[in-house]
């Protein structure tokens, strides 16, 4: 017999990762689960919470996965889920990305985001704990399809972080280099979140290269307005034009991109690109 999760009515965030995270990390007991939702405060079918280990309450039924009890403020069903998870040694203290989605489904059940800056920007429109009630409100999907919708993007932020974390270890294993135009980053990598941090991190200039399939990504903070022409120019002198495409804002110079159809990777090394942008720069 599969195992059933049972949450409350239109679930929300706190909801439905702690269901995700049971289907996605305890597989072998929940990952066939089948998904059923009751009223707030009740359990499936009246019975006495936690008493079939063939049915498990998360956010709700005052059981094992449902803080709302005295005390209960401190934590969250996700949090929960979380602890026993690890207990269990289904997740590992090391992997921060999951630990990261418990802390965040606690912060939004406490309501932090209200002391949040810029309340009305349209970033938080994008949010998932935002996005959610208004997929129950659209009345387009039923709690099971939203649930299940919010699985796939649970499944997408996971990846998301893991790549983040990865991708600060690699930043430290990069190349540093010097330009006048502030301090550049050559890394060997095949994650592109690599870019965007080191840029955060205050590189005006970084360069990936995918060791997998040798294609190669150069860009610019785009504050710093980077023209990337004259370094265009210069590898030239060794690749082909259509081996490489200068985005028109000047401050990307690609080889090779999912977007695009496959282009043959360049001829350069890292260590060759970095020459050239010294030359140049």
């Amino acid at each position: 017999m599969s195992k059933l999760i049972v949450t409350h009515l239109h679930p929300d965030l706190d909801a439905i990762m702690s269901a995700w995270m049971l289907v996605r990390f305890d597989q072998p007991r929940f990952g066939d689960a089948t998904l059923t939702f009751v009223p707030a405060g009740k359990t499936y079918k009246d019975q006495t919470v936690d008493s079939d280990a063939d049915i498990v309450h998360v956010d709700n039924g005052r059981g094992r996965f449902d803080h709302h009890v005295d005390g209960g403020y401190e934590t969250c069903a996700a949090m929960l889920v979380y602890q026993d998870l690890l207990l269990q040694g289904l997740v590992s203290t090391s992997d921060k990305a999951i630990k990261q989605m418990a802390e965040f489904a606690l912060a939004i059940d406490r309501f932090e985001d209200s002391g949040w800056n810029d309340p009305l920007a349209v970033r938080y429109a994008f949010t998932l704990h935002e996005v959610i009630p208004m997929l129950h409100a659209g009345q387009t999907m039923d709690d099971s399809a939203v649930t299940r919708y919010v699985f796939v993007y649970l499944d997408a932020v996971y990846l998301r972080l893991k790549q983040l974390h990865q991708a600060e270890e690699e930043i430290k294993s990069g190349d540093e280099f010097s330009t006048k135009m502030g301090k550049g980053l050559a890394v060997l990598t095949g994650n592109n979140e690599v870019t965007k941090i080191a840029q955060n991190l205050g590189y005006g200039l970084v360069i990936i290269k995918n060791p997998k399939y040798g294609y190669m990504k150069i860009k610019g903070v785009p504050d710093k307005k980077i023209d990337l022409t004259p370094l265009y120019d210069k590898i030239m002198l060794f690749d082909r034009p259509d081996q490489w495409y200068l985005h028109p804002s000047k401050q990307m110079l690609l080889n090779g991109s999912d977007k695009s159809n496959p282009k043959d990777p360049t001829t350069l090394e890292l260590s060759e690109v970095v020459d050239l942008v010294k030359e140049v720069f």
